[in-house]
């Protein structure tokens, strides 16, 4: 297994666990009420989203042409955007942030922050796994 793939793993399985451990307030806060906050929500669900995502991805940039230090790279970019980007909702959610826009609340930071090492991530990614199995396919 690949650096890169051992990084996308075990961010996977912190998600999982991070993502079940926001279930207990979640499972709380729906005792009490019809609804749940909004940001808890979204945090718990990005959370086991995502890393179900990075299992497969550890899966596919198996697959990339790019060399194993571009793949690391990848898998650091978008480890780091998920991360900041369920530590942005959960930081909306214990702040008690509404509109993290209208309020530009450190959430709202966070949250925007994960955007560029997403897509920076995602496209090394694509352009790696795609050429590869494009090449494999040949």
């Amino acid at each position: 297994m690949s650096t890169a793939q051992q990084i996308l793993v075990v961010y996977g399985a912190l998600s999982v666990g991070f993502g079940m451990t926001l279930g207990i307030p979640l499972t709380r806060a729906r005792m009490n009420s019809a609804t749940a906050p909004r940001h808890l929500v979204v945090a718990h669900l990005s959370a086991l989203i995502q890393g179900a995502l990075y299992f497969g991805v550890a899966f596919g940039i198996g697959l990339s042409a790019l060399t194993q230090w571009l793949d690391t790279i990848a898998a650091v970019l978008l480890v780091s955007g998920s991360a900041l980007f369920v530590a942005g909702a959960t930081a909306n959610w214990r702040q008690g942030i509404g509109d993290h826009f209208a309020e530009r609340s450190l959430g709202y930071r966070l949250l925007a922050a994960s955007g560029g090492p997403h897509l920076a991530g995602a496209l090394l990614l694509i352009a790696g796994t795609v050429s590869g199995a494009w090449s494999s396919s040949s």
